[in-house]
């Protein structure tokens, strides 16, 4: 806060994702309407970020005097908003009530009450092998659907890397590291490939929304590489992923 550090407004926006991740991949254990609640307050928290991060992303391109002067006065404005929220009684609400919840929470009570458990291996296999899917599902076709459900696709990739992260430690013999080790790899490629595209895709919206759509340097920060291109390297990076042997089913022969 008191720097304004464009690393750390990304990695603040990239732990909100991660827990948002979670929330969603363990549902199914997480009773009544909190967890919910806070899923959507940290909705709106990563959104505040959001904007800063956005213009930080075009400032690194921004040569041009005038436009990068522009967009960091854009960029203290978000700044301002982001401080202003961190320091809100809504956010102090939020992490207090998280707080609360993580410690107190009826999701505690679950394991206790259900009748029937399976294995936490078991239980990372099926929430793994469902995200692959979908992931195979929306990112079959790229060049054939438009920005919005490519950033879908992109989503959806944050998602299935999040979770084989989250469930890595299940699978530590030998042959397991070394898969998870090139899942991973394929995943953060095809991570940077979908990433690209989404700036492409997201870069004029940002200028338009602070008067510098037809700015005279606005093809140097949002020009940065042939879409067709890019979406066909983003699909290779997918096949990528989808030929990883998964490190999840390796005990199956998979």
């Amino acid at each position: 806060m008191e720097r304004r550090n464009g690393e750390a407004l990304h990695q603040a926006r990239v732990a909100l994702r991660r827990l948002r991740s979670a929330f969603t991949l363990f549902k199914t254990l997480l009773i009544g309407d909190e967890p919910q609640r806070l899923k959507e307050e940290l909705r709106w928290l990563a959104g505040i970020l959001g904007e800063a991060r956005n213009l930080d992303v075009l400032l690194q391109k921004a040569a041009d005097g005038d436009l990068h002067e522009r967009l960091r006065q854009a960029r203290e404005a978000a700044c301002d908003e982001v401080i202003q929220t961190l320091g809100s009684a809504r956010t102090r609400a939020l992490m207090l009530d998280f707080s609360e919840w993580l410690y107190c929470g009826d999701y505690l009570l679950v394991e206790a009450a259900a009748p029937e458990q399976i294995s936490t291996g078991d239980y990372a296999s099926m929430a793994l092998d469902k995200l692959r899917k979908r992931l195979k599902r929306h990112g079959q076709a790229l060049a054939e659907i438009d920005d919005e459900h490519r950033h879908e696709v992109r989503k959806d990739a944050k998602k299935t890397r999040y979770a084989a992260e989250f469930f890595s430690s299940l699978f530590q013999d030998e042959r397991g590291i070394r898969r998870y080790k090139r899942f991973i790899a394929a995943m953060e490629e095809l991570q940077d490939e979908l990433g690209a595209l989404n700036d492409l895709a997201t870069g004029p919206d940002v200028l338009a929304r602070y008067g510098l759509a037809d700015h005279p340097a606005r093809d140097v920060v949002i020009a940065q590489g042939d879409k067709a291109s890019l979406i066909r390297k983003a699909q290779v990076s997918i096949d990528g992923v989808l030929d990883a042997k998964r490190f999840w089913r390796f005990r199956e022969g998979g």
